[in-house]
């Protein structure tokens, strides 16, 4: 930071091309800006880029759902970047710049449409994921023929399992069948309701962190 009399633009304050102006203690100073670029980015640019490479990576794989999901955002937004929003926000867990992704954090859909009542899940030995649920007593916008989608990941395979509109809500359960090398390992399971014409969804439901058998 330099001091300074007059120079050829005379006092100033605030920023003038590449240097900034200021009065300290009556005193006029005036310095660069930081070099800070693209060529030169900070650590705290470094960290909220890769965060975005993060989610924005990830979101991409489920791009459908997000599209449904995310419906009710279009006014001055997509629905995909309402959904890079909330999970920045919400889904990225680590230490810089080992980030990874909040699985229980992670929402499939966000609505104003009833969820399920008390999801509860088991994991059968063929593969196979069993979901069920309680008849919800009143709702304030569901109907019993809402539809059910799940959405299932294995961050080992990265691969997702997705069965859009699978059930009913009034069947009350649901057999998801999982991919026979997906065996001894780790998943995570997310539930969405959308009403039978497709404009109302609910706000997602993680169903946990399983062990495929």
């Amino acid at each position: 930071m330099g001091l300074y009399k007059k120079g050829v633009l005379g006092y100033f304050r605030g920023k003038v091309g590449t240097v900034v102006g200021a009065v300290i203690n009556g005193i006029h100073y005036m310095r660069s800006l930081p070099d800070f670029g693209e060529d030169n980015p900070t650590v705290a640019q470094i960290n909220v880029r890769t965060k975005l490479a993060l989610i924005a990576g990830w979101l991409k794989k489920w791009k459908p759902q997000i599209r449904i999901g995310y419906q009710d955002f279009t006014s001055g937004t997509t629905p995909f970047s309402a959904a890079m929003s909330y999970h920045l926000r919400n889904a990225v867990t680590g230490v810089a710049p080992l980030y990874t992704i909040d699985y229980p954090r992670v929402k499939i859909s966000s609505g104003e449409l009833d969820k399920i009542n008390s999801p509860e899940v088991s994991v059968t030995e063929d593969a196979q994921i069993d979901i069920a649920w309680a008849l919800n007593g009143s709702m304030f916008s569901g109907k019993p023929t809402d539809l059910l989608t799940f959405m299932l990941y294995n961050p080992e395979k990265e691969e997702f399992v997705y069965a859009k509109g699978a059930v009913a809500r009034s069947v009350l359960s649901y057999e998801l069948v999982v991919p026979s090398m997906f065996s001894g390992d780790t998943v995570y399971l997310w539930l969405s309701v959308v009403s039978v014409d497709g404009k109302l969804v609910s706000d997602g439901q993680y169903l946990g962190e399983w062990v495929v058998q």
